[in-house]
């Protein structure tokens, strides 16, 4: 149970899609509090965004040129531990960055501060009762533990239905479904050979998939998976229109590397289209 307060400028999330933002941002912020496998805890997870005039988010020493984030958690005291706290800020600062599209240099890193409010016991009245960590763990007791629940379509909760995923996205030219499949530091190597790292990067790349107007079938072959590392081998027939106007077919082996994330599911941490080649 826990209320995830952004406060940044009007522009900030222009093009971007809320409930996305909202559901990994919670996710993350259920899996600090240790109910990422609840199927309640995400509907006791509340997302606030506050967006104001770039002329109301200043600094003393003037406009910021780029758009800073404040961001409030405010959790029922004991949910979350001094590590906790200090691991998920550092993670909702890179989701942040992702969502942006920059690296998360320490220049970049700085412009999201996180503060942590911890809510006493009774301090919270939730449907006309006061609440406290106890009544919310006994709660997610009864409802039971193990049953991972999509907070949003492209959480991905079974690695073998990736590739069909990573399919819908590509095809329908969704770029935010397609660059929420991967890390925010993942790798990709291309189909030139070259290797590119991280979320900006990457994001790069797909936009010049969907600008080829690309097309792609996978079938998956294997899925082998060691604890929260799977390696996933696809057969693919991709489509894509080059600049000269001519549509090319090309097939090959794929070689990927997907991580799980507690709340976040499973995403794309290596890349690798040309496989073995």
């Amino acid at each position: 149970m826990a209320l995830v307060k952004i406060t940044t400028s009007e522009a900030a999330f222009d093009g971007h899609d809320p409930a996305r933002i909202a559901a990994v941002l919670g996710g993350l912020t259920c899996a600090a509090e240790g109910f990422g496998d609840s199927a309640i805890a995400p509907e006791l997870t509340w997302v606030l965004f506050e967006q104001l005039p770039a002329t109301a988010f200043l600094k003393a020493t003037g406009l910021p040129r780029k758009p800073h984030y404040y961001v409030e958690v405010s959790t029922l005291r004991g949910a979350l531990t001094e590590d906790a706290k200090l691991d998920l800020g550092a993670r909702i600062t890179r989701e942040l960055m992702a969502v942006e599209g920059c690296a998360p240099t320490d220049e970049n890193t700085q412009r999201t501060w996180v503060r942590f409010i911890d809510i006493a016991d009774g301090d919270l009245v939730v449907g006309g009762q006061a609440t406290s960590l106890a009544t919310l763990r006994a709660l997610i007791a009864s409802v039971g533990q193990g049953k991972e629940t999509p907070v949003d379509h492209a959480i991905i909760t079974d690695p073998a239905t990736f590739a069909g995923a990573f399919d819908q996205a590509l095809n329908a030219g969704d770029l935010d479904r397609l660059h929420s499949l991967y890390d925010p530091d993942a790798t990709m190597r291309t189909s030139d050979g070259s290797v590119v790292h991280g979320h900006e990067q990457v994001g790069q790349e797909l936009k010049r998939l969907i600008a080829a107007d690309a097309r792609l079938e996978n079938r998956t072959r294997h899925v082998f998976r060691q604890n929260d590392v799977v390696l996933i081998v696809v057969d693919y027939t991709l489509h894509i229109t080059t600049p000269d106007g001519q549509r090319v077919d090309t097939q090959g082996t794929a070689t990927n590397v997907l991580r799980h994330t507690s709340g976040l599911g499973w995403r794309m941490i290596i890349a690798n289209p040309p496989g073995i080649a």
